[in-house]
């Protein structure tokens, strides 16, 4: 496994806001991470170039240049390159918060979206609130709070018997127990399992373990391994129904992602 580098937040992320929108932008390397920390206010994390992961306590997101994560105020998160990304971020100030959603997600960037995003990364941190950087800051806010949901998070249950199964897939993602086989291990019938399940995650097992799935292939895709050998180690029958899987969940086929490695 490749060792991780640890990276601090930068220094705009943990002092005060100079305006009610700030920009920051910065570049990351495959395999490193700006490690767990928190902030005040609001921020869309934004890849122009290559994947990213965002991990919060509850959940995890995996996202290519066509979405972003929002992370809620006070809300402990990590950043981690999957491959090299060209990072920009969006902070927010209670001021400005209203509309954006109350939970993280991940959103849709569309085309023009993702052209005003380009436009802003040469926005320092002195410009005019009421001068044209500040309106195209706003005009980003405005276009974010009404952006598509693509719900692709990986939640993180908390029942000590569903974080093993977790644990143990992360070791051992070609595993295909069901919900018989890993009641047998960790001490549960199926049916509690099950419910646990739905109840932590607001996922069955099997859409769980698909989404699971999806980041587990998003990583190894990036890292330039075939969909043949994704497929297989995590027991697909054929590619072609680990493909049909990956693009009904993403929208996409498996090869968009090689193609940002």
């Amino acid at each position: 496994m490749p060792k991780m580098i640890e990276l601090t937040p930068s220094n705009e992320s943990m002092k005060p806001l100079s305006r009610p929108i700030v920009v920051v932008n910065r570049e990351l390397f495959i395999h490193s991470t700006v490690k767990k920390h928190r902030h005040t206010w609001g921020q869309f994390v934004y890849a122009s170039r290559g994947v990213l992961a965002v991990a919060t306590t509850v959940s995890r997101y995996i996202v290519p240049p066509e979405q972003g994560v929002w992370v809620t105020p006070n809300t402990c998160h990590e950043v981690t390159a999957i491959s090299d990304v060209e990072l920009t971020s969006f902070y927010f100030d209670n001021t400005v918060l209203s509309g954006f959603p109350e939970c993280c997600c991940v959103l849709n960037v569309e085309f023009f979206l993702k052209v005003l995003i380009v436009e802003s990364k040469s926005i320092d941190g002195d410009y005019e609130w009421s001068g044209v950087d500040g309106r195209l800051l706003r005009l980003i806010r405005d276009k974010l709070i009404v952006a598509i949901k693509i719900p692709l998070q990986l939640p993180y249950p908390k029942d000590s018997r569903l974080l093993a199964i977790l644990t143990q897939l992360q070791l051992e993602p070609s595993n295909r127990n069901n919900l018989v086989q890993w009641g047998n291990i960790v001490g549960a019938s199926a049916r509690t399992l099950s419910r646990l399940f739905k109840n932590e995650t607001g996922l069955t097992y099997s859409e769980w373990r698909q989404r699971f799935n999806v980041q587990v292939a998003i990583t190894k895709l990036s890292s330039g391994e075939t969909v043949s050998n994704i497929s297989l180690n995590l027991g697909y029958e054929s590619p072609s129904s680990f493909i049909y899987m990956f693009r009904k969940l993403t929208g996409v086929t498996p090869g968009f992602y090689s193609q940002l490695g």
